[in-house]
Formats: C-alpha cells, structure tokens, sequence
C-alpha cells in the first residue's frame, strides 16, 4: 500500500513525469532509438606524456589515471551484463593487460564475448590524419589490431573507425580504413559552415567514396561533438548535478533534468533522418567513477524508456557499429556521397586550424625519419634471418608518434620531448639491429658498424674520432630497385680517397666545406663533407672503403667559383637549364629540355607575424591555429649569396636571410630535381613568426593547386572554396595539410612544377602561378584550444624540398620521387681496424618494378625452420595518373628464399582478406597460383611463409639459442 501511494504521489508531483499506463509497449514504430554510447577519450599524450597518464602522476596537470578508469569500467561492466562501453587507445589497454592478472583477463574476455566491451578503431592511438604519412597509418593499425586478435581472436575484430578528436578528416584515412576491414566511420570535427548546411540537410550520415579507387565507408559526424550533452557528465570529476530520483529529498531534480535532457535528443533527432540516434556518453578520461556515471544513466534511462512513447525516444545501451547497423537498416540507398576530405577545418570564422600542419616541424621531420629507419631494421631483420621482431620498440614509439596531439605538434613542451625520447630509444635499439645486421650480410668485423644518427647537422661520432684511419662504409637501399643516390659523410679533413668494394675502383669523391649554418645546428659540426654516388642494389647494400691518404688523388675540395656578378649563373643538367640571379643567387627560371618549356621559378623567404587578437576576433594563433596579422606574408630581408660551387656531378649555390635563414640550392647533372635545402631558427621572439618559403613561377593555374593525402591520392584545391559566401580568413582559410607533394598544374602549356617535402607542411596557393610552404612557425600566445601553453619553439629546423618541373603526363616519375625522398640510403660506418676486405654487395630483391613498393616486411614467427613474414607490397602509381594493373610473383619476392605457403589479410594484418573485401571472385579475378596481381594504387597485405637457405637457419637458430639462454620463456 505504502509503495502504490508514492507512486502516486511521484506521478503528481513530477509534472513531467508521467505514469504511462497504456498497454503499448516502449519502442513503438513512431519512437527514435537512442543508442546510449558510454566511451572514453584517452590521448596518448598531450598535457601530460603517456606514462603519466597512464599511472595518474602530475594530477596539477589533468586527474586520474588511464589504468584506473579501465579497472572501475571492466568493474561496471561485469555486475551488469546490460552495459555496454567502447575503447581505442591500444596503447593504454595493452599496458593496463602486462599489468593485470588473470582473473581480470577472464573477466575482459567475458565482456568480450559477451558483446558487452567493443574496440572501436583499433589502432594504438587515434591518429592524426593531416601531417601523418600513409604507411605509418598503417603501421599503427597493426600495432592495435594485430595485438587485439592475437590476445582475443576474432571477437575484438573492431568494425568502425573512431576518428572523434582529430583536426581535420583525410580522404586517405577513410581509404585505408574501409581497407583494413572497417565498415564504418564516425568523427566530430568538421567546418562549422559545412556542419550547420548539413544539420539542415540532415545529411551528417553518408557514404564516403575514395577519390583514386573504389573503397566506400559509411561515415557519421557526431552531434556538438563527442562529449555527454552540457550538463549531464557524471564523471567524479565533473560539476554537473546528478540525477535525484527521490521525490521526497529536497534536492529532487528529476523533472527539470528529463526536461532539458529531452530537450537535446529533440534538436539531434531533429538533424538526422534514419529514426535512430547516437548518443555519446563520456569524454576526455572520462568513467574515472565508473559505478557513479552508469548510476546516473540508468536512472535517466529507465525515467525515458518507461515515457517513451510519450516522449518519443527509447534509450539503449549500444556501441557505433550497432548505431551504424540499424542506420544502414533504415536508410538503405538513401544516405548522401561524399569523395572530397575535410580540410581544412574551422570551428568558428576567424579559427582555421592550419597551423598545426606545421607546428613542431622538427618533430615531423623527425618521425619521417624514424619511419624510414624502422622501414630498414624489418628488412635487415628479414634478410640477416632473425627470428625475432626487434624493431617492435620502435614501431610502438612510431605508432604513439601518430597521435593527433603528438606529430601535430599540439602538446605542451615537456610531452613533446616524451615523443622525442621515445623515438630516440626506439632508432637506438634499430641502429643496433640494422648495423649488426650489415656486418653479418657484408661480413664486416662485429661491433664495428655505427650509425651517423646527426649526419643531417654535418656530425658523425664515428667519423669524428678516426684520426688518420681509414673507414668502412656500407649503404643500404630499402628500395626494391636499383638506384643511384649522393651520399654525404661529415669527416674531419679532406685526407680521403674512397673505394668501390664492388669493383676495388676509385670513385669520384668531393669535399665541401661546411655551411656556417650548421654550426647553429650542432656546434660540434665537422669541418668538411665528404660526397659521392653511390651505386646501390634492390633490397640490398654497397660497400665502400674511405682510404685515408696524406695526398690524395681521386678527391677534390671544392672551392668559390670566380663569376661574373653582373652576368647570370646558368646550370646545365641531363634534364634541365637552371637559371639563377648572378648577383643575389636567387633561382630566375628553369627549362625542361625535353618538352623545351621554360618557365620562371624563384624560391624566397618571407614571414606571416602571428596574430595575438584583433578587432575582429580575439583569436590568436597558436599550435593549432593560424591566423596572420593583416594576412600578408611580410619580406625578411635581401638574399645574400655567399657561396657557389661546381663540379661535374653537381652545383650549389649559397645564401644567407640575415641572421637566422640559410638556403642551400643544388643542382645535380644526373637527377630530375632541384633540391632546396634550409635551415631555418631559431626564430625571434620579438613577436610570432610563421615562415614560409614561396615559389612563383609564370605558370598559369587558374586559382588551383593540387596537394597529396597522406602520401596517398592527389586533391585539387580550390582558392576560397570554403568561404565563398565571406572570405573571413583569405590566407589560412586556404592552407591545406601537404604530407608529401604539392603540385602547380598549367592546364593549357600541360606543364607543372611539384614540391616534394621532406616532412609533413601547411601549404597555399593564393596567386597565379604560386606556392607556398610553411617550414617553420613559433608563436607567443595560447590559441586556446586546450593545450594552454604558446608555441615557443626555439629550435632551428633544417630541411629540403625537391623541384620537379614536368609535363603533366609524367608523375609516374613524380611518384618514383617521392619514394626515393621517402626511402633515404641508410649509412653505416666503420673505422678499420682490420684491412680485410669485406663482400662488397648484396641484393635480396627479385620485384625489378620501380612501381612496386615493398611496404612493409615484418618477421612474425620462425619455427620449424621456416619463417613467416607479414608483407605488404604495393602498386604506388593511381589510375589516374597512369597507373596500370602489374602482377607480382610472391615466389620471387625474395631471392634464396623458397615460398611455402601464403595468406591474404586484411591491410591491417588482423582479419583474413575475405572479411573484408565483399566480392572475392571479383577481387582475386586476375590472381593465379603464387602470381598475385596489384590494381593501381592498391596495397595488399599476406602472411607467407618461405623456407630459407641453409646457412639463414643456421644464423636464426644460433640467434634463437643466444635469446633463449637470457629468457625463461622461448
């Protein structure tokens, strides 16, 4: 009796509160399903590093720890089998996993199974999609899917991509998602012109087509976000009030609260048009309380659900790939077509977030580095016959790199050194393995190889204490093709001669003094360089001896040409004429001898001052924003040439930008670039400065230009495509992410000029005829996005650019560029103690197609005396751009090693081809055997094994008695 008279007196004094005591059922037809998606955000770092994170130290910075939030929601989940929740970061859950028993394994294995825990995305961090290249992606898919299906097998598949925190949306990442196996996609961030049109075209769900295949992945942009609806977090750390049922405590709540709360699911179900909607319940390290957030859910869950027709909602505990089943259910054909990305991305019409395209660029240049190396230390490992994966250290240090707060640039100071260190440990354990690989291949003396890590700032250890012995150089190329490549050595003196080991023939060997400019750079920079062309086998190395000589006669210095001031400097190469400014030494024009186009083409400093706030906007720009004063690049000062050099093999020409700029322009006579090469910093701090360097040229481009996605396909841009209606911010309201290329295209003269970068950089197009690239930026204000903290960056930068001027119809070429740009030898050095001879040269690849890429080669298992390497080769050449279908035989991929057997996987290494891909009979139609056929600009990963030789066996398992003697487990 006492129970049916509070309910009575609950359904009069709740006003909105209703008892429903119709016969309907809650989710008749007419009602919308809200999917009540409980998640946390876990950055790999941005505040605070990982670690701390990860353990909850430095709580003054942000509270709570990532192990903690995963222990109370495995808790949660458990005592109710009704809940559901959603994780991404890999990288926190796969260290939570080494640190917990078993019993909380079973537990999580149970949630699994139980449908009840879901990984989303599945890679090791939520990467960035604007400065990231192609194959670090990736790379770090594999890191988290890989190590999701060895621990869980197929259950913890994930089936969306979780892209809610990025700055910005690349038409590659949903590319390689939808080819990793993942049906959907779901993000936030998106221009807030484009968000509002499609709010009101209730067009926010739709399928989003590649641009350069035929991959499509169901996309859904969150609504205001991915945090919980304003004023219902229920976090321990949150302020908002929490759900009081209680009609007889005073701090009873629960109308007003189902008020505001129906409120929202109102103005949402509004906007999106399947009869479904997603409701995100959770945030930035949010479920710190667990029991207390899903305390208050359920109590306005039930209240909903028991009004719902009435209300005209249904709450379900749910997860994205549900939402996006029931979504593809109701709308069928239905849903809008998408091909273009979302950059850049504004939040309001003065905040474009384009800075952060470049921020760090020392970073960026950095983990392009690193990726390369980790690229080389798989293959040494697969070619020594290793048996175990020794680059994971680095590979993880790459896969936390990709972060959309880590390669961005977008942290504070002290996690950005977290990244470095990480990376750093990481390139030192592959040094290791990559040199004591070359001595096993080149039969070099153990332990005498090192690497030249700062041989970019003219500095090499090794080098630096070899006094008047001679030393042993070995080079590697990771491509899978023959090549011919400058090799630069910093060394002590000019008292050299080298050697080629191959043909024990002198080779052309030049010393160029250092430029004053690195002594910036490092002030242990070594006096001299020492240049020479290598001749480098496919997947494979070369050895050279430097021979120490008092006199030597097969090496030259290169001294100041006497010139003429008045008179221009023209360089001829196989390919082109290069004209450059006598007096200033800046570029004038260049011409193409095989088309016999000539244009003009000059590079040139200039310098955006940072805006602090305006009248127009309070805006400032900081690590994610760019926002100019005035939007005029203003001039730095008159180049200075202070240098000119020439041999037969190559030209340089040397300028100085006042105090903190140098530019190195270098021509080579038998290379199809013009590489440009800067150091730039440390910036002055007087006020904000974004550098750019620009190139003009007298091409005529009608407003457009062409950048890359993520390595990947090529998009037009368009000058104020984004702001058609009010151009609020005509200068970084056209800067795009340019990851590899940026190209300028005369559709009448079919000629253009291609910038090939050496890292990730912002880039526009905002005259005829013009590019420009962002190299360097430090800025002194907050921009008030979360880091609270200014760009203070006080490194100096150095980097390079390759000028490629063509005809339209070869980036075939372009594309072969941009791997040899991408794919630097690697040198190892070793001083002689012992004059023995070494083998001179190896080749382990049989590809012998220069659009083949050998992606990836990872040693996954050796057992039984064979070994199993995940693969991945690629065709780099799009449709588009001339690509054609070329058939690879997997038999050959190795030479001395004989295939076994082989498996089809997914991109991502986790799942088998056939989950993936929904016409296998179309897909594999022109395979036959071991000959697997490649489309244009298609990559495709397999599991294959091979028998290898004898004498590789022997070394795998004298390596695997060395690891077992020093490890319990084998």
């Amino acid at each position: 009796m006492k129970s049916s008279i509070l309910v009575l007196i609950y359904c009069l004094v709740g006003g909105l509160v209703t008892c429903n005591n119709s016969d309907e059922k809650p989710g008749s037809p007419d009602t919308i399903k809200v999917h009540v998606v409980p998640h946390t955000h876990n950055d790999v770092g941005k505040l605070k590093t990982v670690d701390q994170y990860y353990f909850g130290t430095r709580s003054g910075l942000y509270q709570g720890g990532v192990q903690f939030i995963i222990d109370t929601v495995v808790d949660e989940l458990t005592a109710d089998p009704s809940k559901t929740f959603i994780y991404m970061e890999i990288a926190y859950f796969k260290r939570w996993w080494e640190h917990r028993d078993k019993v909380w394994h079973n537990k999580v294995r149970k949630l699994i199974k139980n449908k009840q825990l879901e990984f989303v995305g599945g890679g090791y961090s939520m990467n960035d999609e604007a400065s990231v290249h192609y194959m670090a992606t990736v790379d770090q898919f594999s890191a988290g899917m890989v190590w999701l299906t060895e621990n869980f097998g197929g259950a913890a598949e994930p089936t969306v991509a979780w892209q809610i925190d990025t700055y910005g949306h690349s038409a590659a990442q949903a590319a390689l998602s939808a080819q990793s196996g993942l049906k959907g996609l779901f993000f936030s961030r998106m221009h807030y012109q484009e968000y509002e049109k499609r709010k009101q075209d209730k067009e926010l769900e739709f399928n989003w087509h590649s641009t350069a295949g035929e991959d499509t992945i169901f996309s859904s942009v969150l609504y205001q976000g991915y945090n919980a609806p304003t004023g219902f977090c229920f976090d321990s750390t949150c302020t908002d009030p929490p759900i009081v049922a209680d009609p007889e405590s005073p701090e009873y709540n629960l109308p007003e609260r189902l008020t505001k709360f129906l409120e929202f699911l109102k103005e949402q179900a509004a906007h999106y048009r399947s009869g479904n909607i997603i409701l995100t319940m959770g945030g930035d390290f949010s479920y710190q309380n667990a029991h207390q957030y899903f305390a208050n859910l359920d109590t306005l869950m039930k209240y909903v659900n028991l009004n719902s027709t009435e209300y005209g909602f249904e709450m379900v505990y749910s997860t994205p790939s549900r939402y996006m089943n029931a979504v593809k259910g109701a709308t069928g054909d239905s849903l809008a077509q998408r091909k273009e990305d979302f950059f850049p991305y504004a939040d309001e019409s003065h905040s474009y977030w384009s800075g952060y395209y470049t921020s760090r660029p020392s970073l960026k240049g950095y983990v392009r580095d690193c990726n390369n190396v980790l690229q080389v230390c798989r293959q040494v490992e697969v070619l020594v016959g290793s048996p175990y994966c020794d680059a994971d250290k680095l590979w993880l240090a790459m896969s936390v790199a990709q972060h959309h707060d880590a390669i961005t640039g977008t942290s504070k100071k002290h996690v950005a050194d977290d990244y470095f260190r990480r990376l750093a440990e990481g390139q030192t354990f592959c040094e290791g393995v990559i040199n004591r690989g070359l001595e096993k291949l080149s039969g070099v003396g153990s332990g005498s190889l090192e690497s030249c890590r700062l041989a970019n700032e003219s500095y090499c250890e090794v080098t630096s204490r070899a006094g008047n012995k001679s030393l042993t150089v070995v080079v590697y190329n990771a491509r899978s093709v023959n090549r011919t490549e400058y090799i630069r050595i910093p060394l002590l003196s000019e008292k050299y001669e080298l050697i080629d080991l191959t043909t024990n023939q002198h080779v052309q060997l030049t010393f160029v003094e250092l430029n004053p400019a690195l002594n910036r750079v490092n002030s242990e920079a070594l006096p001299v360089e020492g240049v020479f062309k290598a001749t480098l086998p496919a997947l494979g190395y070369s050895t050279y001896r430097l021979q120490h000589a008092l006199k030597p006669r097969h090496s030259q210095l290169l001294s100041s040409q006497p010139r003429d001031v008045s008179a221009d400097i023209t360089v001829q190469t196989q390919l082109y004429t290069v004209v450059f400014d006598g007096q200033t030494g800046s570029l004038k024009s260049v011409t193409n001898k095989v088309s016999g186009s000539t244009d003009k083409l000059s590079a040139k400093f200039l310098e955006y001052r940072s805006n602090t706030g305006d009248s127009l906007s309070k805006q400032a720009s900081g690590a994610h924003i760019f926002r100019p004063v005035d939007n005029k690049a203003e001039e730095i000062g008159t180049p200075v040439l202070t240098n000119y050099i020439s041999n037969n093999q190559f030209t340089e020409i040397w300028q100085i930008y006042g105090d903190w700029i140098n530019l190195v322009t270098r021509v080579s006579i038998d290379k199809p670039y013009i590489e440009v090469e800067w150091v730039v910093g440390p910036l002055p701090s007087d006020h904000g400065r974004e550098v750019i360097l620009r190139y003009q040229t007298s091409l005529s481009t009608n407003q457009k230009f062409y950048t890359d996605s993520n390595g990947r396909e090529m998009l037009q841009r368009r000058l104020n495509k984004l702001q058609e209606d009010e151009v609020t911010e005509p200068v970084s309201g056209n800067y795009y992410p340019v990851t590899t290329r940026a190209v300028l295209l005369d559709e009448q003269t079919g000629m253009q000029l291609t910038v090939l970068t050496d890292r990730a950089q912002g880039g526009a197009s905002l005259a005829e005829g013009q590019v420009e690239l962002m190299v360097h930026r430090r800025t002194l204000e907050d921009d008030n996005r979360g880091v609270d903290e200014a760009l203070d960056d006080e490194l100096v930068v150095k980097g390079r650019h390759w000028l490629y001027y063509s005809r339209f119809d070869s980036m075939k070429e372009n594309r072969v560029l941009g791997q040899e740009m991408f794919y630097k030898p690697t040198v190892a050095i070793g001083i002689d103690e012992n004059p023995e001879q070494p083998s001179q040269s190896y080749s382990d690849s049989a590809v012998e197609n220069e659009y083949i890429n050998v992606a990836t080669i990872i040693n996954v298992d050796y057992s039984g005396n064979v070994f199993t390497y995940l693969m991945r080769l690629e065709n780099i050449i799009p449709k588009m751009e001339g690509g054609e279908p070329i058939t690879v035989d997997l038999g050959r991929v190795f030479k001395g090693k004989t295939l076994v057997e082989f498996e089809e996987k997914g991109l991502a290494g986790d799942r088998p081809i056939e989950n993936v891909v929904d016409d296998m009979s179309k897909y594999t139609m022109y395979d036959e055997g071991n000959m697997i056929t490649l489309q244009p600009l298609q990559i495709r990963t397999f599991f294959a094994t091979y028998k290898p030789s004898s004498v590789e066996t022997g070394v795998a398992d004298r390596i695997k008695s060395v690891i077992c003697t020093y490890f319990l487990e084998c």
